[in-house]
């Protein structure tokens, strides 16, 4: 997945490769989706895998289910605006050493 993907689109792909699977008179079960999804996510969505793997059984897991905690955890991300460094208003984040050499000019 590129990370300019959205999750919707990449599972969009997923979802014909398991159509051609279907053609092929083969199946793909949620156990290989799942870690299709969990070993391609972009870096911002690196963090939600890291949890995820530790804590829940991938081998079991639902693909809707991994997926909708990769969408929860995306969602998070986009109102606070952390992708670009700036925060939902709008505003830049500064780090402190940034900010009080903004106060001293």
């Amino acid at each position: 997945m590129a990370e300019a993907d959205t999750l919707d689109g990449f599972t969009g792909k997923l979802g014909g490769m398991v159509a051609r699977f279907a053609g092929l008179r083969s199946t793909l079960d949620d156990a290989t989706m799942v870690k299709k999804l969990l070993d391609s996510v972009p870096d911002r969505l690196y963090a939600v895998v890291a949890g995820i793997e530790p804590f829940c059984d991938v081998s079991t897991m639902a693909f809707k289910k991994a997926l909708g905690r990769l969408k929860a955890f995306d969602e998070r991300l986009r109102r606070r605006g952390q992708a670009g460094g700036e925060r939902a208003d709008g505003q830049l984040m500064y780090t402190a050493t940034q900010w009080r050499a903004r106060e001293r000019q």
